[in-house]
């Protein structure tokens, strides 16, 4: 047994008002060498909430070597991703989000009301043989379609001593609309009646999530705000060790344009392309496009015959792509939780371009962290090749704008781990 000695104060050193901001103060625990974690994570299409449970998952395994984490995941690429010692993905069918209510297998001949009893009997049954200390379940309370409510409801039966973990990004939405959704889907309900803490990856001083959202107090009392979650730290080795050879020169800037997953970045990045034709004619410049693994492979090729006209590589950079956004003097991407995340933590000097729907997601996020001055943004209604030519110009000018004063607190993987082990091991103050 390990004892681990925790000391954490509210975010930024301060409670907020409206939200139960619980942390372990001074608190020593011991965990078991036989910790078993179990994580839920829905992920269709993109990879945002599966690279968020990772972060989170090494931190778990940095402070527990010894913690077996067992991801339930029906991400298509998820395999890909490599895993620390004594961690496990399972893959359940693929199921991905059309619509509001509104979800489809891409992969089975299968309509959701045939795929849904599977995918939640493959859960349930996940859950219960391996009995995990913690069940942390990501962004949905109720699961894709209310799949979880039963195997919850059958886990904390049959396997009393599993903590249920809701673990929520902060921005989910449009207030009103997120406040709608849950009420109809029963997510309040559910989150009230079977979860033993709720952890919001965020910070309530750039957004108030429980507030926002409308939390009741029996949901703001077991709520806690953990920071952002990002990677730790970049690898010092490139897994493809030719991708370096793109690297210009220290005197030539270097432009990253990436578009998370890559399902829905055609438009904007075809822009770019179109931006690099005015760039060339004004300054020396490399960029490389980082197109992300669900980008078709025709796309690709017709931005790669575009791209041989300028100073642009086209690339599928994998485990690399990290390499460039440090390495990096402009980034340009779109506003997914974790790549505005990652440009905080390496404090790059970033132009975002919000993905304008279906959810207010990603135009909320960018409007918050613009104003705070982290970086510039344009709205996709106002990109054009000259708008987009004229910021990369004036950011490569000005250069980071992310500073001590206004970076907000970027620990959540860190914290999210603490609290989930201190969950786990019963310690002596809660």
């Amino acid at each position: 047994m390990k004892s681990v000695r925790i000391n954490h104060t509210g975010v930024n050193g301060k409670t907020n008002p409206g939200v139960t901001v619980k942390r372990p103060v001074n608190v020593n625990f011991q965990y078991p060498r036989d910790l078993r974690v179990l994580i839920y994570s829905q992920d269709g299409y993109g990879v945002g909430h599966l690279r968020r449970n990772l972060s989170i998952t090494l931190q778990i395994k940095k402070l527990c070597p010894s913690a077996s984490v067992l991801i339930i995941v029906d991400s298509p690429v998820a395999p890909f991703f490599e895993l620390p010692p004594l961690c496990e993905f399972i893959k359940i069918p693929t199921m991905v989000k059309i619509d509001y209510g509104v979800w489809q297998s891409n992969r089975l001949n299968m309509n959701s009301s045939e795929l849904l009893p599977v995918r939640a009997d493959m859960i349930q049954n996940i859950a219960l043989s391996f009995q995990p200390h913690i069940f942390l379940v990501d962004h949905m309370p109720q699961g894709a379609l209310g799949e979880l409510e039963e195997p919850i409801k059958t886990i904390k039966q049959l396997s009393p001593h599993t903590k249920m973990i809701l673990g929520l990004r902060d921005i989910l939405g449009a207030p009103d609309d997120i406040y709608r959704q849950w009420s109809l889907e029963g997510a309040y309900r559910i989150t009230e009646q079977f979860y033993d803490k709720v952890l919001i990856y965020g910070n309530p001083d750039i957004f108030h999530t429980s507030l926002q959202y409308k939390f009741p107090k029996s949901i703001l009392d077991k709520t806690v705000y953990c920071g952002l979650v990002c990677r730790d730290e970049s690898p010092e080795v490139f897994s493809n060790s030719q991708l370096k050879d793109l690297f210009p020169p220290e005197n030539i800037p270097l432009i990253l344009a990436t578009g998370g997953g890559g399902h829905d970045a055609s438009k904007f990045m075809d822009i770019f392309l179109d931006t690099a034709s005015i760039l060339k004619e004004k300054i020396k410049f490399k960029a490389v496009v980082s197109t992300g693994p669900f980008m078709k492979e025709d796309q690709i090729n017709t931005f790669r015959r575009k791209a041989k006209h300028f100073p642009v590589a086209v690339e599928s950079l994998g485990k690399d792509a990290i390499h460039f956004l440090t390495r990096a003097d402009l980034l340009i991407s779109m506003a997914g939780y974790n790549t505005t995340g990652e440009i905080l933590k390496f404090r790059k000097n970033a132009i975002i371009i919000p993905r304008p729907g279906p959810s207010a997601e990603q135009t909320m996020r960018t409007r918050i962290l613009t104003e705070r001055n982290l970086f510039s943004s344009i709205h996709p209604n106002d990109l054009t090749s000259k708008a987009l030519a004229d910021m990369i110009l004036h950011r490569l000018k000005i250069g980071n704008t992310i500073t001590d004063e206004n970076i907000p607190n970027m620990q959540g993987a860190y914290n999210a781990a603490l609290m989930l082990l201190n969950l786990a091991t019963h310690p002596q103050h809660q």
